[in-house]
C-alpha cells in the first residue's frame, strides 16, 4: 500500500472503533456550553423568587454579611456573585460538619428554598470529560485516548481526501453512499479547525493521564493538585497576625475597581480562615475578553483590609496552560459565541453520523455478518438513542416532584434506562421502521419539555419568561421546540425518501 492508502486505512479503522465514543463526547460537550443556563432552567424556583441581579458589589456585601453571621467559624467561604446569567448568590462554606451550599437572594439576603436538587447542565459536563458515572480517573483517561485518536483521524482524513477543497462545493442529495460521503466531507471541512483545537487542548488538559511519568517523578503519584496550584498561583505574602476581627466589607469594596481593564465585572470572592488571625479575602473578576483562566484578582488581609501582592502565576508556561483551559471550556465566550461553538459541535456530530452510516452502507451486501449487525445497532443506539436520553433527562426534571430528594440519582438512572431502551427498538423492529418510530418519539419528547414547563411550573414557562426577558430560562425551552420541529422535518424527509424508493 502507498502512503495515502495507509492513511485511509488508519482513518477508517480508527474512526469506526472510536466513532460512537467521540460522538458521545461531541454531543455532551456541545450541550455543556450552556450548562449554566440549563442549571438555572433545572431549578425554576430560583427565577420565581429572584427577577434580576443587582450590582455585583451589593450582591457581594449581602453574601459576606450573611456568612459572617451564620458561618463565622467556617474554614472557608466561597461565593459566586449573582450575574445576568445566574441572578442569585451561590454560597459555599466548609466547617466541621462538612461542606454546604445554599442559594441566596442577592437583594434581601434570604436563602432560597425549597429548590429541587439536580445536576442540571453539570450532568452533561461530567459526561463529557469523565463518562459519568465511571470513576473520574478511568473516564478521563478514556476521553484522553479518544482525543488522541481524534487527532489522528482528523489528520489522516485530510490526507485521505486529496480533492477535499473541490469536494467541499459538491453535495449530491438522495444518492445513497454518495450523499453520505459528500455530507461527511463538507461537515468535516467546516469543523476541522474547531475539532483540531478542541482535541489538542483537551489532550493538553488531560496530559497527566496520558503521560503521567514526568509529573510523578517531580511531584509524586499524588502531586497533581500541587502541580496545578503551582501553575495557577505564586506564593503570596501572609497576613500579619494582629487581630481576629475582619474589617467591614466596604473597606475592601472601595479598593476595587467597578470594572477591570477588559471590562470584566466582579464575579466571585473567597475567604480563607474567616475571623482568624491569618484570614485572607480574594476577589475575582469575570472572564470577559479573557481567554486564560487568570482573571483579574485582588487579595487582601481580611483583618486589616491591606492589599497583598498578586497571587496569579503569570509566567509564559502558566499562561499557555491556562489558555488551553480557557479555549476548550469557552468561559470567555458571549452567548452568541457559545451558540456558534455549540453549532460547530453539532455539525461535528453530523460528520460522525454520516461516517458511521457510510461504513454501514458500504457493507449492505453482507447484512448477515455479525460485524454489520453490530455496527447497525450501535449506530442506532448512539445517533438516535443518545439524543433521546438527553431529552428524557430534561423532561424528567419537570415531571418529578420538587419534594423528591432523590431527583439526582433518579434523573441519572432514567437517562441511562432511556438510552438502553433504544437498543430494544432496533432489535424488535426492522431498522427503517425503528428509525421512524424513534424519531417520532424524540420529536414528541422535545416538544413536551416546554409544554411540561407550562403545566407544572407556569411562572417559569415560555409564556412568562419571554415577556420578562429571562433568556437563561427561555433559551432552553426555545431550543427544545426548535430541535423538536427540526426532528419532525427530518422525519418527513426520511419518510418521503423511503416513499420515493418504494
Amino acid at each position: 500500500m502507498n502512503f495515502r492508502q495507509v492513511q485511509a486505512t488508519l482513518h477508517s479503522w480508527f474512526g469506526i472503533i472510536f466513532l460512537w465514543l467521540i460522538f458521545f463526547i461531541f454531543l455532551t460537550g456541545s450541550i455543556a456550553y450552556f450548562r449554566t443556563e440549563i442549571n438555572l432552567w433545572s431549578q425554576p424556583e430560583v427565577v420565581t423568587q429572584v427577577k434580576m441581579a443587582p450590582m455585583p458589589q451589593h450582591s457581594a456585601k449581602i453574601a459576606f454579611d450573611y456568612l459572617n453571621e451564620h458561618a463565622a467559624d467556617a474554614k472557608r467561604w466561597r461565593v459566586n456573585i449573582a450575574n445576568e446569567r445566574v441572578p442569585v448568590n451561590i454560597l459555599q462554606w466548609q466547617d466541621q460538619n462538612g461542606r454546604h451550599q445554599q442559594l441566596q437572594n442577592p437583594e434581601t439576603g434570604v436563602l432560597l428554598g425549597p429548590v429541587r436538587e439536580t445536576q442540571g447542565g453539570d450532568f452533561f459536563f461530567k459526561l463529557h470529560y469523565t463518562l459519568y458515572p465511571l470513576p473520574s480517573t478511568i473516564g478521563s483517561l478514556i476521553v484522553a485516548i479518544a482525543a488522541l485518536i481524534l487527532l489522528i483521524s482528523l489528520i489522516t482524513g485530510i490526507i485521505t481526501h486529496k480533492k477535499i477543497i473541490k469536494e467541499f462545493f459538491v453535495f449530491r442529495s438522495f444518492k445513497g453512499q454518495r450523499t453520505l460521503l459528500d455530507l461527511h466531507h463538507i461537515t468535516g471541512i467546516v469543523t476541522f479547525p474547531f475539532y483540531l483545537v478542541m482535541a489538542f487542548t483537551g489532550l493538553i488538559i488531560l496530559f497527566y493521564l496520558v503521560f503521567p511519568w514526568g509529573l510523578s517523578e517531580q511531584y509524586g503519584k499524588t502531586g497533581i493538585l500541587k502541580f496545578y496550584n503551582e501553575m495557577q498561583f505564586v506564593e503570596m505574602a501572609k497576613p500579619q497576625p494582629v487581630k481576629e476581627t475582619m474589617q467591614p466589607f466596604h473597606k475592601f469594596i472601595i479598593q476595587l475597581p467597578e470594572y477591570a481593564a477588559t471590562g470584566a465585572r466582579l464575579d466571585k470572592f473567597d475567604v480563607q480562615n474567616p475571623n482568624q488571625s491569618e484570614a485572607l479575602i480574594s476577589f475575582d473578576y469575570s472572564y470577559k475578553n479573557i481567554i486564560t483562566l487568570n482573571t483579574p484578582q485582588y487579595v487582601f488581609d481580611a483583618n486589616t483590609a491591606k492589599q497583598l501582592q498578586q497571587t496569579r502565576n503569570l509566567s509564559a508556561v502558566a499562561q499557555f496552560a491556562s489558555s488551553t483551559y480557557g479555549i476548550h471550556l469557552g468561559y470567555f465566550a458571549s452567548m452568541w459565541m457559545r451558540i456558534i461553538l455549540a453549532c460547530l459541535g453539532i455539525i461535528g456530530c453530523v460528520m460522525l453520523a454520516a461516517g458511521g452510516l457510510l461504513w454501514q452502507k458500504k457493507r449492505m451486501t453482507n447484512q448477515n455478518n455479525i460485524s454489520y449487525k453490530l455496527i447497525k445497532h450501535l449506530n442506532f443506539f448512539t445517533f438516535l438513542g443518545l439524543p433521546f436520553a438527553s431529552a428524557i433527562y430534561l423532561l424528567v426534571n419537570r415531571i418529578l416532584p420538587i419534594s423528591e430528594n432523590m431527583l439526582i440519582p433518579h434523573q441519572t438512572s432514567i437517562f441511562y434506562c432511556a438510552w438502553l431502551s433504544s437498543i430494544v427498538f432496533s432489535l424488535m423492529l426492522p431498522i427503517r421502521q425503528a428509525i421512524i418510530v424513534f424519531m417520532s418519539i424524540i420529536s414528541l419528547v422535545l416538544i413536551l419539555i416546554p409544554v411540561a414547563s407550562f403545566i407544572t411550573i407556569p411562572v417559569a414557562s415560555l409564556w412568562m419568561s419571554l415577556p420578562e426577558l429571562r433568556w437563561s430560562v427561555a433559551a432552553v425551552d426555545l431550543a427544545c421546540l426548535f430541535l423538536g420541529v427540526t426532528s419532525i422535518l427530518l422525519l418527513y424527509l426520511y419518510i418521503d425518501k423511503m416513499g420515493n424508493r418504494a
